[in-house]
């Protein structure tokens, strides 16, 4: 893959992917508010490279048993970065009482490369069912069956499930464990809370939380805390902030107005 459309890539994808499953959190569902749409920009230097929007649909879906909050996730390149193609897709069914994943879709449109797939959870077997569409029949075919953690998270609901942590419970170097399924591969990576701070934003000084995942020693991301994370530290806890420092400089991504 190509430099530039890796770096969009890890802002609206891996780091969702570090903030899965955690079977013992205590989640707010309140936090998830049927109707909301965030927007954000991605700038790498003073160049605006990206965007990335997500939608929480109005209405509550019922798959199998359980009723859905339909949740979605868009991310491509802007301006300059157009010339690396990226336009990704993702839709989730997501479980209104534990914030799990029942169903889940992915468009990926990345160069020459595309990839439909759906995903279906079962908790009872702890299997996910993993399916890919056939350019030539148009249908969805099985790809694999896989092993998956209990309570399982997707990408989007990862992306979620931070915002709905009551952060006051922990200190300052606190450590929460995550662990989740993407790719065909199961996650766990320690996240560590960093603690309060005020940042300045498009709507003025906000008071955020601050969390860093560890991330593995790698050839695009710089030093073992490269990426930060903030929340707003108000009632949505929606995510204000995303900076990662790469070895070709910091990549960051700020909710608009």
């Amino acid at each position: 893959m190509n430099i530039y459309r890796k770096l969009l890539v890890l802002l609206i994808v891996v780091v969702p992917c570090l903030l899965l499953a955690q079977t013992r959190l205590k989640l707010d569902n309140q936090r998830i508010v049927p109707g909301e749409t965030l927007r954000y920009k991605a700038s790498w230097g003073p160049l605006t490279i990206g965007s990335a929007v997500t939608k929480v649909d109005k209405t509550i879906y019922k798959v199998g048993g359980s009723y859905c909050y339909n949740i979605e996730i868009l991310g491509q390149t802007n301006g300059l970065a157009k010339l690396f193609y990226v336009r990704d897709k993702w839709i989730s069914y997501i479980d209104t009482a534990n914030i799990t994943t029942h169903k889940s879709f992915r468009s990926i449109r990345e160069g020459n490369y595309e990839l439909d797939e759906i995903v279906h959870f079962d908790y009872l077997n702890k299997k996910a069912e993993v399916k890919v569409l056939d350019k030539k029949t148009k249908t969805y075919v099985l790809k694999k069956n896989y092993d998956t953690p209990e309570n399982i998270r997707d990408v989007v609901a990862g992306f979620m499930v931070l915002r709905l942590v009551d952060l006051e419970r922990y200190k300052k170097n606190d450590i929460i464990p995550i662990n989740g399924f993407y790719e065909d591969e199961g996650y766990k990576i320690d996240v560590e809370y960093v603690g309060k701070e005020l940042i300045e934003t498009e709507r003025g000084t906000m008071l955020c939380y601050r969390v860093r995942p560890v991330v593995p020693k790698n050839k695009v991301f710089n030093g073992k805390h490269p990426i930060d994370v903030w929340f707003s530290a108000d009632k949505s806890h929606s995510i204000v902030r995303i900076r990662a420092r790469l070895f070709l400089g910091n990549l960051v991504i700020n909710q608009e107005k």
